[in-house]
């Protein structure tokens, strides 16, 4: 497939609570409630309850209201400026502690010159009546990232791909102790193949769809990443661009141990191809750690993305989502095209009757049936056993519930003992 046909529309580009690799029964999508939203009159209020001593003088930019979150800017009475910023999710993204906690440590990376750009310091948090979380923290400067800044191929590609390889660069450690999830590079390919199948069972997968993706969630060799902490729900509204870079990143609600891909699949839904190239290249050259496949699996979490938002569809039993998403999936079904592993399919649906239930098209189970009978031919998706085991473990940390976490990989590279806040 052209990557620039999936990247040519957003259509294909959504979000849940947590991220592509953390999709499970439980998750739940983030989706369109006016509702919830607040103004900026709202928030203004609310700054004061979060930040006692905040005394607004004014409301500046940005100020928007969406599906996702609610924004505005304010300056206060010594003309200093702040952000009020109100994500619409209830039940998924970390706790106010949590969330804290994430960003005091990123915070310190930051001052030690681990990641070269600037994340939000709260200075307060409270609740709307509606439960949703409300964050107060000095302004970043710069201004909100926009889809037209995907066709500049200067300096803000380069400037991206270096911040997120900065992130990834991280050791897990500075995530972990803050009840925030990790998962290792098999788990995540399991949520993927485990929302697959279930959108499988109510819904017909066109039949080179499935042959694509199942064939990529078996190939190990896809799956041979060494997990690293995370953005996890990258967005325009979450990045801060300043004079063509990257000056600020906010939104980790999200932020969990995972797969690079995640917050790469973002960037290859939404870029130009110039655009994707020069990130891609600044990317490598930052990241400390090889990941040969890190483009197939952001091609493949774009996709899947159209496969998550019908699943939220089929739990909320919303009708119009799930009609939405059938039609996406015969968009990108006709833009990929016939695969050979689908013909084969086909010609064994019309074969005579000793096929025991043929039908026009592929359901989950003849599908499984169809690629038991009718193997996809590629040799390196079938490796040795060793290929699904854990990196070797290096290093452990004693977390603030006393007991200890194993932590993958080198973390010579970052002194935890400054980044860190000391247990006492």
């Amino acid at each position: 497939m052209d990557p620039s046909l999936l990247r040519s529309s957003s259509r294909y580009e959504f979000t849940d609570d947590r991220c592509a690799c953390c999709i499970g029964a439980n998750a739940t999508a983030k989706v369109k409630n006016v509702t919830r939203s607040k103004t900026p009159y709202e928030l203004a209020a609310l700054a004061t309850v979060a930040v006692p001593r905040l005394e607004v003088a004014g409301l500046r930019p940005p100020q928007f209201s969406d599906e996702v979150l609610s924004v505005t800017g304010l300056i206060d009475t010594s003309g200093d400026r702040w952000m009020v910023v109100c994500p619409h999710d209830t039940v998924g993204g970390l706790d106010m502690e949590a969330q804290n906690a994430v960003l005091e440590r990123l915070g310190k990376a930051h001052d030690f010159s681990k990641i070269p750009f600037e994340i939000p310091r709260p200075a307060g948090f409270t609740r709307t009546p509606e439960g949703d979380r409300v964050m107060v923290h000095r302004d970043l400067g710069g201004r909100v990232m926009e889809t037209s800044d995907f066709d500049d191929p200067h300096l803000l590609p380069a400037s991206l791909g270096n911040a997120l390889a900065a992130l990834h660069n991280l050791p897990e450690l500075i995530y972990t102790g803050v009840n925030l999830p990790a998962y290792s590079a098999i788990e995540c390919r399991d949520r993927h193949q485990a929302v697959l199948d279930e959108a499988a069972q109510e819904v017909v997968i066109p039949a080179n769809l499935w042959d694509r993706w199942e064939e990529s969630l078996e190939n190990l060799s896809l799956w041979r990443f060494l997990p690293s902490p995370i953005h996890g729900d990258l967005s325009e509204t979450s990045i801060h661009v300043d004079h063509g870079r990257v000056c600020a990143l906010t939104g980790f609600s999200s932020a969990h141990v995972g797969d690079p891909a995640v917050d790469i699949a973002w960037v290859f839904a939404r870029a130009s191809d110039e655009f994707l190239e020069r990130f891609h290249e600044a990317y490598q050259q930052t990241r400390s750690e090889k990941d040969l496949h890190l483009l197939e699996r952001a091609e493949l979490l774009s996709e899947l993305a159209v496969v998550r938002w019908l699943v939220h569809g089929l739990h909320s039993d919303d009708s119009e989502i799930v009609d939405e998403a059938r039609a996406m999936l015969a968009d990108l079904s006709a833009s990929i095209g016939e695969t050979p592993s689908a013909k084969r399919h086909e010609e064994a649906d019309a074969a005579p009757a000793h096929s025991e239930s043929p039908e026009a098209a592929p359901t989950a189970k003849n599908v499984r049936a169809a690629q038991a009978a009718h193997p996809v031919q590629a040799a390196h998706s079938v490796q040795d056993a060793h290929a699904e085991a854990e990196p070797p473990l290096s290093d452990e940390v004693e977390t603030e519930a006393g007991h200890t976490d194993a932590i993958e990989g080198p973390t010579e590279h970052l002194d935890m003992s400054v980044i860190l806040p000391t247990h006492e």
